[in-house]
């Protein structure tokens, strides 16, 4: 029994070794790898989130009809299951239609204010111009020297077609394959949540029958934590968007800044798409104040930067550390750690993932006391 015990580890430790002495080749195949999964990734990732709301619309349902009503019975997963695409899907679509528009009505108003800025800027060049007092000579030098600057933009485009073609066909594949993964993803996450159910009873069945029943009952209670744990998270993310939407609109009718309403309702969104989302809302919130009231600019920036702090500092930790069974100080560690390692999908997983790190840490503290004697500390 020793001798085949440590048959697995030394191929192990083989594979290991060479993984690690040409990691060229070990990276591309993880690459590959990581493309070939990355739809049933992105499946499963959505099929998580709609779950939270499919299982609150089913109890709902299971409230209104009877267990005895089979017709209801065979509706109940296929009706609520649109039903819960369906609200996310009019979410969305209120978001967009509230901010697109907006959006659309100040980039308006700015191509309608930029000819007779364009006409100051010239006028205010010229005054300047003259009260230089430049000589003829100073004029022609200068007309020169931006001639040999227009001459080298030009050069330097034509010599870099093949660059900027090449790049440009990249983005263009890039975003054809992410636009199908997502689509093989979504899919993917219908059919997953159709059968739910016939899924988890025959992993059930296939973990009883290939591992014992202590690493089943194991593995099985660490997954019902996993789940119950980022169910809070989701959860916990959507509450603390709807506070940092009204937080957002209260202080801007406050201070009387301009689109508080659509401001407000894209910094709520947003708010579900760690530090990307930041930036976006950001952005939007400042080209509108721009175009509507300039003079409030650095106010916005003022009230913009203040808000994120209370988000970072008392709302986040707070709100989903509570939902998620961690205490402020392993929040904002897990986001630390987390963002350093993966970027903005660390952050998403650092928080939850760290919750059930802790679970099963308590779980096996717990078991090793039990096991000496001594009474839990």
């Amino acid at each position: 029994m020793k001798e085949k015990s440590i048959y697995p580890t030394a191929v192990f430790c083989v594979v290991l070794l060479w993984a690690l002495w040409n990691y060229q080749v070990s990276l591309e195949l993880l690459s590959s790898f990581f493309s070939v999964i990355m739809p049933f990734i992105i499946g499963a990732s959505i099929a998580f989130i709609v779950n939270v709301l499919l299982e609150k619309v089913e109890f709902f349902w299971c409230g209104l009809f009877q267990r005895s009503n089979r017709v209801a019975v065979c509706l109940q997963r296929p009706v609520c299951l649109l039903i819960s695409f369906l609200l996310i899907g009019a979410v969305i679509a209120f978001v967009i239609l509230l901010v697109v528009p907006e959006i659309h009505s100040s980039l308006k108003m700015l191509a309608g204010m930029l000819p007779a800025a364009m006409s100051k800027f010239n006028i205010y060049l010229q005054q300047k111009i003259s009260s230089w007092n430049l000589s003829q000579d100073d004029i022609k030098y200068i007309q020169q020297q931006w001639l040999v600057f227009y001459k080298e933009a030009l050069n330097l485009l034509n010599s870099n077609k093949e660059l900027l073609l090449r790049g440009t066909w990249h983005a263009a594949t890039s975003f054809f394959y992410m636009t199908a993964d997502i689509v093989i993803g979504f899919v993917f996450a219908v059919y997953v949540l159709l059968e739910k159910d016939f899924l988890c009873r025959n992993i059930k069945r296939a973990l009883y029958a290939f591992c014992t029943k202590g690493t089943a009952d194991y593995i099985l209670e660490a997954c019902s934590a996993a789940k119950t744990i980022f169910s809070g998270f989701v959860a916990g993310q959507i509450m603390e968007a709807l506070i940092l939407g009204l937080l957002s609109f209260a202080g801007m009718l406050l201070l009387d800044l301009p689109y508080a309403l659509v401001t407000s309702v894209l910094v709520a969104a947003m708010a579900l798409i760690p530090i990307l989302g930041t930036f976006i809302s950001a952005g939007v919130g400042c080209f509108l104040t721009l175009v509507a009231e300039p003079d409030k600019i650095w106010w916005f920036i003022l009230f913009f930067f203040v808000l994120q702090r209370i988000e970072g500092d008392f709302l986040y930790p707070r709100i989903v550390g509570r939902a998620v069974g961690l205490s402020e100080l392993f929040v904002l560690a897990a986001i630390t750690i987390g963002g350093s390692i993966g970027g903005i999908i660390g952050i998403i997983v650092s928080v939850p993932l760290c919750s059930i790190i802790g679970f099963l840490l308590e779980q096996r503290i717990t078991q090793l006391l039990k096991k000496k004697n001594i009474q839990d500390i």
